[in-house]
């Protein structure tokens, strides 16, 4: 067989989990799995002398070996392997992008912004043709009622294809990144395209108005500029674009007219209110850490978390109706596997942050911190629709940090 299929091969599954957000939810595994054995099949056929990054793929896969660690003292184990199933990208991709590394040709520069550019492309064909085909088969719809709803059309609608709106917000958000990144290095002819597509993608994150990923894109773009010493002109340019952002998000039409940033700031709400999503939160927040506070060491296993959680729910009517996860991936951690579990993913954050910044990969950097700051309200790794492309980008970014990752085009 000619050396030219593995590369081939490759490629095209390279390209379906970049573009992962349109394969239907029962088949997400095929394009993980089908890198997976395409990768085996590429090292075979390339391999090279290279010494294996072990310590690189040991600090990637550390968090998740030790939630596999904490199955072992899980009383409900038919949940617990449910959760290892769902995480299984956490230890697919490492595996994929080590043996690519120690490979004779590479991922170049080349690939990697195809990549990008395959995610942003098939992300807003998606929120186009789903807006479109809500507004044009919801019977009483008008196209300011499709703008209120979108957010819930999105997560039930199109069955197969359903996407809760926070974690379809993330997907902008990571789309934008790539975007900024584009455009910061692009040549001025060519800026107009990515710059619409910029456009475009902010007008959706106001139409889904999730408040976790935008006050985290928020957070990323300030440090962003901070970083990388944009110059004044530029900055000036994103500082009016935010501006017109943010009143998008005040007078964009709303479900029964309410603001859900406005809960970040009304205390007394949260009183009058107890079931809005902030005060929620809070609540799981605090079932979430008077359970940690009983099983510090090793927490209660990666299968019985969920149950321990509901013994706290029990007790609020508020939040008994239903098995809420902790909303935040640190604490789920914590009760997964205990202060252990907690220290090796905070480590994991560490290092790379500072191989990021000794590599000098901005994209990486900024990527990890905003997921990381979406975790402080999500479990993005305990659900599909974030933890695989989360995983992807994460070590793509991370085993190519050799290459500069922005290209001039």
């Amino acid at each position: 067989m000619p050396k030219k299929m593995p590369t081939q091969l490759l490629n095209i599954f390279l390209v379906l989990n970049s573009a992962i957000i349109l394969v239907p939810d029962k088949f997400k595994g095929v394009p993980v799995i089908g890198l997976l054995l395409s990768t085996i099949y590429y090292y075979v056929v390339n391999k090279s002398d290279n010494k294996f990054k072990f310590k690189l793929f040991f600090i990637s896969t550390s968090f998740f070996l030790i939630l596999l660690l904490s199955i072992l003292y899980s009383e409900d184990l038919s949940y617990a392997f449910r959760k290892l199933e769902t995480g299984l990208s956490l230890i697919a991709y490492p595996i994929v992008f080590v043996l690519i590394y120690n490979c004779k040709e590479q991922i170049n520069k080349s690939v990697i912004q195809t990549l990008k550019w395959v995610f942003i492309l098939t992300l807003v064909f998606f929120l186009v043709t789903t807006f479109t085909y809500y507004f044009l088969t919801e019977p009483y719809y008008t196209f300011k009622s499709t703008i209120i709803h979108y957010h819930t059309l999105v997560d039930l609608r199109i069955i197969g294809y359903e996407i809760h709106s926070i974690y379809l917000s993330m997907h902008i958000g990571v789309a934008i990144i790539f975007l900024i990144d584009i455009i910061y290095n692009i040549k001025r002819p060519k800026v107009i395209y990515p710059v619409l597509l910029l456009i475009l993608l902010f007008v959706f994150l106001a139409i889904l108005n999730k408040k976790g990923p935008i006050i985290g894109l928020g957070i990323v773009g300030i440090l962003y500029f901070i970083k990388t010493k944009t110059k004044s002109k530029t900055a000036l340019y994103f500082l009016i674009f935010g501006g017109i952002f943010m009143l998008t998000l005040v007078f964009i039409p709303k479900f029964n007219n309410i603001n859900r940033f406005k809960e970040l700031v009304d205390i007394e709400g949260l009183t009058k209110n107890p079931k809005s999503s902030t005060a929620t939160r809070l609540m799981i927040y605090k079932c979430a850490i008077i359970q940690a506070i009983e099983s510090p060491i090793i927490g209660y296993g990666w299968g019985d978390t969920r149950d321990v959680l509901n013994e706290c729910y029990e007790a609020n009517p508020n939040i008994s109706v239903r098995s809420y996860n902790t909303h935040n991936q640190f604490l789920s951690i914590l009760l997964h596997a205990g202060v252990i579990g907690l220290f090796v993913f905070l480590y994991y954050f560490y290092y790379i942050f500072k191989f990021s910044n000794k590599n000098r990969n901005q994209l990486l950097f900024f990527l990890l911190l905003y997921f990381g700051l979406n975790m402080l309200s999500e479990n993005i790794l305990e659900r599909e629709d974030g933890v695989i492309f989360y995983s992807f980008f994460i070590n793509l970014f991370l085993f190519t940090s050799k290459l500069n990752e922005s290209t001039e085009t």
